[in-house]
């Protein structure tokens, strides 16, 4: 009697062999499947849609702000603000008395823009250095000397005028320091002390100023004044021995130009 044979027993590395064939099969699998999705969704993110041309918007409009704001939060307020100022003056145009002036002003502002300014100044007397040559006349014979010290010399300037802050902004001169600065415009009226006589004037001036603290500023302006007053060319003066009377010279419209420099100081709103 023969005996049963045994089935031979696999080498276990075949097993090994197997589970790894079907893993390797399952992860294929699955990439394919993630590629084939990437690749459908690239498609669907890339899809051109078109629209006919009727449909599509032929004009654009840029928003309306019914009250557009410029500026906010100022560093320097005007409104209800008083303004005082001091300034050195010179008279561009003075061609035989001392240009030279002391000049002070008072300003209201009744808002942002608008204000209300009062300027005096008194002139330095004395003549010019042009004038000075004068005395005597050069290449005269005998010596004649011009004698326009007994001439009607300025004196005194006051002008009521309107003010107008057109422009504010800021002026940075380094990373960490900004200086404010006001754009003003002047109109206004006056009278102009010549001699012993007062003449009406009309002015029209332009200014800026340069704040380093909210309340204290640079200010320079620079006025054109207009007005009719005593011509010292008219008349003789070399054989005058004292100052003439404003009457006794024939009167001039004259355009003159005055350039001030100064400080000024705010107070407080109130």
């Amino acid at each position: 009697m023969s005996a049963l044979k045994a089935p031979e027993a696999r080498p276990r590395f075949l097993h090994f062999f197997k589970y790894r064939s079907l893993t390797v099969l399952v992860s294929s699998v699955i990439v394919v499947a993630s590629l084939l999705l990437l690749s459908a969704t690239a498609s669907a993110a890339t899809e051109v849609i078109q629209f006919p041309d009727e449909e599509l918007a032929t004009e654009s409009v840029l928003p309306v702000f019914d009250q557009p704001v410029s500026t906010k939060n100022r560093v320097v307020a005007l409104e209800k603000r008083l303004e005082f100022g001091a300034a050195l003056g010179y008279a561009l145009t003075e061609p035989f008395y001392n240009p030279i002036s002391l000049a002070g002003q008072l300003t209201y502002h009744i808002n942002e823009e608008h204000g209300i300014n009062l300027f005096g100044a008194t002139f330095l007397q004395g003549l010019s250095n042009e004038a000075n040559q004068l005395n005597p006349i050069p290449n005269s014979s005998p010596p004649i000397n011009a004698n326009l010290q007994y001439g009607a010399a300025p004196k005194y300037l006051g002008i009521a005028s309107w003010q107008y802050s057109a422009y504010y902004g800021k002026l940075s001169f380094t990373k960490d320091y900004v200086m404010n600065l006001h754009l003003y415009g002047l109109l206004g009226v006056g009278m102009y002390g010549i001699g012993d006589s007062s003449n009406p004037l009309v002015s029209v001036g332009l200014g800026q100023k340069f704040y380093f603290t909210p309340a204290w500023a640079f200010r320079f302006d620079l006025r054109a004044l207009v007005y009719q007053g005593p011509d010292v060319t008219s008349i003789r003066l070399d054989n005058k021995t004292s100052v003439q009377a404003a009457s006794s010279f024939d009167q001039k419209l004259f355009i003159e130009g005055l350039l001030n420099v100064g400080v000024s100081y705010m107070l407080p709103s109130f």
